[in-house]
């Protein structure tokens, strides 16, 4: 490596490192902020800053969805069923599970109330019920729920019904086919490079990967190596169109497609998510600021270090986006308010210290 490459490299890590640590100030600080004023100029000095490195704001009609097909979502997405609300199980439902059905019923009546429930309208769509189907109605006839109570069954009933009984085969998919799995699938190389141009360790970026392959994970951990504890970054599943009022998709499902989705450094991506907010308007509508992570973005190590990628044509190569402007003129504002809040705050503190001795006669 010549001079100049080892000092280009040299000032690299020490701007990563500025910036880190400026941020990392400017997270806890908005954190610890009350709503008002200050919160909001912070606020806007970060977004600011994401902005400049290619990340966009829009700000959408809130579209709610209902709670049943928030988990929906979640469980697709997650490979996993939780948070079964008992009070959303319909009667007939529930004494079917205490009476069961007795007397054969035909293989077509089963497959015909199947074809006619909420399941085939509404959850068959998701790649993780869909693949469970033949498993479903297999279990739907063992454990002898009539075709009558299936074509009546809500969401919730389903859902229980397959935690319950087809469990197993549910959350085989995701194993196999979740998006962490998707990503380092054909991301392998790009991400290995994206992280140890940026300092990670070599040994904790090889169980990093290794940890994806094999189980789906891409969590943080510490590494024991040569008797040195090695600790690395970890990474979230990052939701591009809101779960909770997705705008702008043709059905729920495509929520979690690999192009809606994206990995996301912790850190990273929780001081996103708190740049983002509900307004309510005068005439009681809602709005939703949205942060958006760049065009194609695949993985984010932090604002200023992505990976590109088109998962609808893996072929195609792609130029990381460069910052719109030297990240610097928005890191030294940052810098500037959160040293001033934390100092006017210290002085406050101090001043009410002062004030608290002076009346109880200078004893403290």
């Amino acid at each position: 490596m010549s001079k100049r490459a080892r000092k280009e490299m040299v000032e690299a890590k020490k701007m990563a490192e500025r910036s880190s640590d400026i941020l990392g100030r400017a997270s806890k600080l908005l954190s610890a902020l009350p709503y008002g004023a200050q919160r909001e100029k912070l606020i806007d000095l970060l977004r600011g800053y994401v902005i400049n490195n290619n990340c966009s704001m829009i700000v959408t009609p809130e579209h709610p969805i209902s709670y049943e097909h928030k988990l929906l979502i979640r469980d697709d997405c997650n490979g996993n069923i939780s948070n079964i609300v008992t009070e959303y199980l319909s009667p007939s439902y529930q004494e079917a599970l205490k009476t069961q059905g007795s007397g054969m019923r035909e293989l077509d009546e089963y497959r015909q109330a199947l074809e006619r429930s909420v399941y085939r309208r509404e959850m068959a769509d998701y790649p993780s019920y869909q693949a469970i189907e033949h498993s479903l109605l297999v279990n739907l006839i063992a454990q002898r729920i009539s075709p009558q109570v299936i074509k009546t069954m809500n969401i919730s009933d389903f859902r229980d019904f397959v935690k319950e009984h087809c469990y197993d085969d549910f959350v085989k998919y995701r194993e196999q086919n979740g998006f962490v799995k998707v990503f380092i699938r054909e991301n392998e190389y790009e991400f290995y490079t994206l992280l140890r141009e940026n300092g990670v360790h070599p040994a904790y970026v090889d169980k990093l990967i290794a940890n994806m392959h094999d189980k789906g994970s891409a969590d943080e951990f510490e590494l024991n190596y040569k008797g040195q504890v090695i600790r690395g970054p970890g990474f979230d599943i990052d939701h591009k169109n809101p779960v909770y009022c997705p705008n702008d998709i043709a059905m729920y499902p495509e929520v979690n497609y690999p192009s809606s989705l994206a990995i996301v450094e912790k850190r990273t991506h929780r001081l996103k998510h708190k740049l983002e907010r509900m307004v309510t308007l005068e005439d009681g509508s809602k709005r939703y600021e949205k942060i958006l992570l760049p065009r194609n973005c695949a993985a984010m190590l932090n604002f200023e270090h992505i990976l590109v990628h088109d998962f609808n044509n893996p072929q195609r190569r792609l130029s990381v986006p460069q910052p719109q402007a030297n990240n610097l003129i928005y890191l030294n504002k940052i810098d500037i308010f959160t040293t001033n809040v934390v100092l006017t705050n210290e002085n406050t503190h101090n001043k009410a210290a002062r004030n608290y001795v002076n009346k109880r006669g200078g004893r403290k």
